[in-house]
């Protein structure tokens, strides 16, 4: 998916990019890659993130990691804020307090980027994610989403979304790019 990423979306005029929930950081360290003048920050909760190496995912002069609770607060004063596959992995309103505390971060300008499965409005497209719906409903209390139910959640966050772009990976996911309703 990391490649479909760099194919699919274009990052130029990010300049600092902050990966919540990203993990040990392989997608953060892709982009990274990718824009050699770009830093990162990787968030994710503290053991999580201990097993992370600064030098596999740029060194200390372009990527900081963080510790902490998306559901506390999230590293501010980023141009962009990705979010890979963590909202599907709540219900509405676990995903509406994650989403809010990316807002209170968020200056004017930033955006934020989820990437997650959509749910296809033909049934035949849709099949492919709908038992992973199911698996993440039973499992973890979490949810795939159509885009109608991204714009709505997002929306309800305090965001409006600009644009789909799907990742033509074959396995349905795209990302989402919103902004702050209370900007241009």
């Amino acid at each position: 998916m990391a490649s479909a990423l760099l194919k699919h979306y274009d990052f130029h005029g990010i300049s600092r990019i902050v990966d919540v929930g990203g993990g040990h950081g392989f997608t953060l360290t892709t982009i990274l890659a990718d824009h050699p003048t770009m830093q990162g920050v990787l968030f994710d909760l503290p053991d999580v993130v201990a097993g992370a190496s600064l030098e596999a995912i740029g060194g200390r002069n372009r990527c900081e990691i963080i510790g902490g609770s998306f559901f506390e607060a999230i590293p501010a004063d980023a141009d962009a804020y990705i979010l890979k596959q963590i909202i599907h992995d709540w219900d509405d309103d676990q995903s509406l307090a994650i989403l809010q505390n990316v807002r209170a971060a968020m200056s004017g300008h930033a955006r934020v980027l989820l990437i997650e499965r959509r749910i296809e409005p033909d049934h035949r497209d849709a099949m492919r994610v709908l038992h992973i719906d199911m698996e993440m409903l039973v499992n973890v209390s979490g949810m795939e989403r159509t885009d109608a139910e991204y714009r709505s959640l997002l929306e309800q966050a305090g965001f409006r979304l600009a644009r789909v772009v799907p990742l033509l990976d074959g396995a349905g996911f795209a990302v989402f790019e919103a902004m702050r309703s209370d900007t241009n």
